[in-house]
């Protein structure tokens, strides 16, 4: 099989899919966070020795460095509202992001291993 671009693994990555063949898909269930193990198309094993972390981690770092910017930017008119909407978001951003941040984290480690 050849050797996918940058583009295609991000891609790929971005649709939740195997960053080998494009086709499997890398979570049973994304709303669920329920990940295969292994393609089900070509049975690449998505992430063997549990490198993702680092990305995840690292990625988790950016976005509340996002909220932080958001937080500087805009100050806030009543300081408990604020609070609850500034922590809402956060959390949402994570959990909505959570299975494209783990996908790409899985096509990155693989473009990284070839």
């Amino acid at each position: 099989m050849p050797r996918a671009s940058a583009k295609d693994l991000i891609s790929r990555g971005l649709r939740l899919r195997c960053p080998r063949c494009g086709e499997g898909a890398v979570f049973r269930r994304w709303y669920a966070y329920r990940e295969n193990r292994s393609c089900p198309r070509c049975g690449l094993v998505y992430d063997p020795r549990g490198e993702s972390l680092a990305f995840m981690y690292l990625s988790t770092a950016f976005l509340t460095g996002i909220m932080f910017i958001v937080l500087i930017t805009m100050p806030p008119q009543r300081l408990e509202l604020y609070r609850f909407g500034l922590v809402g978001a956060a959390l949402f951003l994570y959990i909505a992001t959570m299975p494209v941040r783990k996908a790409l984290a899985i096509a990155l480690n693989y473009f990284n291993a070839k």
